[in-house]
């Protein structure tokens, strides 16, 4: 969705506000005044009356403009193609602002100077104020943080009915949430046809938007209860423990299981090279090849390529535990696939050669791989369990060493490279969550 249109669909929602709760403010002021001098003419409480049924007008106002934001989330996130944009000039004092208590203003500091110097035209970052971070961005999400900005508003405006805004602002950030993960991780923006498949950059900036989204929780918090004050009483307590505890847990799952799905991607190529790789049919020509296993080596772009994308869109920390799990994946994948192959062979002879090959493919993974710094010592556990699984299952003759060995003799002869930066790893095509069980895959992409 274009800026345009996404700045068509927020003004409706700000022209609700005007038209819904300002009057309504106004009628509130006039009526109960009307009211006073009523009661104190014929002693009836009418100003209370009246206040009660101007109030009750506003919620159901309030209600209204719920249910406007709940549809305009919806398609947004529908429309969604989950593909970065740029951070819209003057996007923080526009709306980022309202996330903070009235008389607080966001510090200077809260855009770097190289941001500052392309306010007009966009920046790469969104940076939260408070210090909750810098992150990549797409439409919906920030046409999600405008939305957000919309309950703030109404708050501000009739301060009686901040837990009312809240309780809204709460179950839309929910079913949004909730949207996502369908049409990310249960696969509906494929079968709706927003998408043609989803890829591990597309996750990976939904793994940020929601990141955005739990991130931004505490100053939500923290500006409705200073809009409530005292007359928030114990409701606004009880819903912004929801917000910040409950919500916030709920993106956090949200989030481990984009994680796992974007694992998930590598481990699925894993299979499908590895049944290639460890297959009893090649097993018989293993004497006969020269050169590296192609397989292998798709195994290894695979994984360098995935890396690139993935420092591309998320911290650091995030890289390391997707990867951490992913490796350990690796190695049972490839006892098990061993296990179901070697049954097939019989010849002695076939089984030492095989061997001998399935050695030289891992020391060549460790080679290819080296330079990944980042990943290093997770991917060379993984080896080392690989090779101690060969020994156990393929084991060598007797006086012969142990797989083991390969590493150091690696580091000996000198033959790993020294680490460099994962950035200059080439990234070729794009991987999609689909398993590639029916023909080969891409490679995952640096998208971007």
């Amino acid at each position: 969705m274009s800026p345009e249109d996404l700045g068509k669909m927020i003004s409706i929602t700000s022209t609700a506000l005007f038209e819904k709760i300002a009057p309504c403010f106004a009628s509130w002021s006039s009526r109960t005044t009307d009211g006073q001098k009523s009661t104190e003419v014929t002693s009836v409480p009418g100003g209370a009356n009246l206040s009660a049924i101007v109030l009750q007008q506003a919620k159901l106002a309030v209600e209204e403009i719920h249910q406007a934001n709940v549809a305009q989330a919806n398609l947004l996130l529908e429309r969604e193609k989950w593909e970065r944009t740029d951070v819209p000039a003057h996007f923080e004092s526009r709306v980022l602002s309202k996330f903070l208590p009235d008389g607080h203003e966001l510090e200077d500091g809260s855009t770097s100077g190289e941001d500052q110097q392309q306010q007009g035209k966009g920046r790469r970052y969104l940076v939260l104020p408070e210090d909750q971070g810098s992150f990549l961005v797409v439409p919906a999400g920030l046409g999600i943080l405008e939305l957000m900005a919309v309950y703030l508003d109404v708050a501000r405006a009739l301060p009686q009915l901040a837990t009312d805004a809240a309780v809204r602002l709460t179950s839309m950030l929910r079913l949004a949430s909730g949207q996502i993960e369908k049409l990310l991780l249960e696969g509906q923006a494929v079968s709706s046809g927003s998408r043609k498949t989803v890829t591990a950059t597309n996750l990976a900036l939904t793994y940020q938007t929601i990141d955005m989204m739990s991130s931004v929780l505490p100053l939500v918090a923290n500006t409705l209860e200073s809009v409530a004050g005292s007359k928030g009483g114990p409701g606004i307590r009880i819903v912004l423990e929801d917000l910040l505890y409950r919500l916030k847990a709920e993106m956090s799952e949200h989030k481990g299981n984009l994680m796992r799905k974007l694992g998930d991607i590598l481990v699925e190529r894993f299979d499908h090279h590895c049944a290639k790789w460890l297959s009893a049919e090649k097993a018989s020509r293993a004497g006969q090849r020269t050169g590296p296993n192609e397989n292998v080596l798709k195994i290894v772009n695979d994984v360098s390529s995935m890396h690139r994308v993935l420092m591309k869109s998320l911290s650091p920390k995030c890289v390391e535990l997707i990867f951490s799990r992913v490796f350990v994946d690796f190695g049972s994948r490839f006892e098990a696939r061993l296990l179901k192959e070697k049954d097939k062979v019989d010849d002695t002879t076939v089984l030492e050669s095989w061997r001998t090959s399935i050695l030289a493919d891992l020391g060549q993974m460790v080679v290819k791989l080296r330079p990944i710094a980042d990943i290093r010592a997770r991917m060379e556990a993984c080896v080392k369990e690989m090779l101690s699984v060969t020994d156990r299952i393929l084991p060598p003759k007797d006086g012969e060493p142990p797989s083991g060995d390969i590493l150091q003799l690696l580091d000996q002869a000198g033959d790993g490279p020294k680490s460099t930066s994962s950035s200059e790893e080439e990234a070729p095509a794009d991987a999609s969550t689909t398993p590639p069980a029916a023909a080969p895959a891409a490679a995952p992409a640096a998208g971007d």
